[in-house]
């Protein structure tokens, strides 16, 4: 493909004309910030129970009041250390996946891969999809910038279950719209707003 197939591209993302239509493509890496934070987060959480912890590490001297202070403060510390792990999870998850699209005048199709492997495929076809719904995507945001970011959503027809991401982290309201125009123009579907 050349330049002049590229439609539209941010720094997370790139569009492209292809012989049906248009691809969408959201690579690995494309939110470091929102990863970094939830890996922050996780560190935070993990840590603080290990440095209570390891305050009464080692017992010297095993009797039944310490034994019971570290049942009591590792039960506690337990929930904390369960988050981090699943924060952990889900900053690697944030980095790993990748989003690619095909959009035509019969429907979309998307593909989504963690660390390379095909973990969801969707497809939804042109007379069941309702309208292309922007969201605010909320696993985007950051503190650290003012930007909302947004996602296009194929709502199906009758099922919730069926609805299909298009697109994902785009940063502003203006390329949202961009982004969202150029989707509805292939599918040959009315811009509700």
């Amino acid at each position: 493909m050349t330049d002049s197939d590229t439609l539209a591209h941010g720094s997370s993302f790139t569009v492209r004309r292809n012989s049906e239509g248009i691809t969408l493509a959201f690579p690995v890496l494309r939110a470091p910030g929102a990863a970094i934070g939830l890996g922050a987060f996780a560190l935070l959480c993990g840590l603080m129970p290990a440095l209570g912890l390891s305050a009464l590490l080692p017992l010297e001297n095993a009797n039944a009041a310490a034994l019971l202070s570290l049942a009591l403060i590792g039960g506690f510390a337990a929930p904390f250390i369960l988050a981090s792990m699943v924060f952990t999870l889900l900053a690697i998850y944030l980095l790993a996946n990748s989003l690619r699209v095909e959009i035509s005048a019969e429907g979309v199709r998307s593909e989504r891969r963690v660390f390379g492997y095909i973990t969801r495929t969707s497809a939804i076809e042109h007379s069941e999809i309702a309208e292309v719904e922007p969201r605010i995507s909320a696993r985007y945001q950051n503190v650290f910038s003012s930007t909302p970011r947004y996602a296009l959503v194929a709502k199906h027809n009758t099922e919730r279950r069926k609805d299909a991401v298009i697109a994902e982290d785009l940063p502003g309201q203006a390329l949202m719209i961009e982004v969202r125009t150029l989707v509805c123009a292939v599918l040959e579907i009315e811009i509700i707003q």
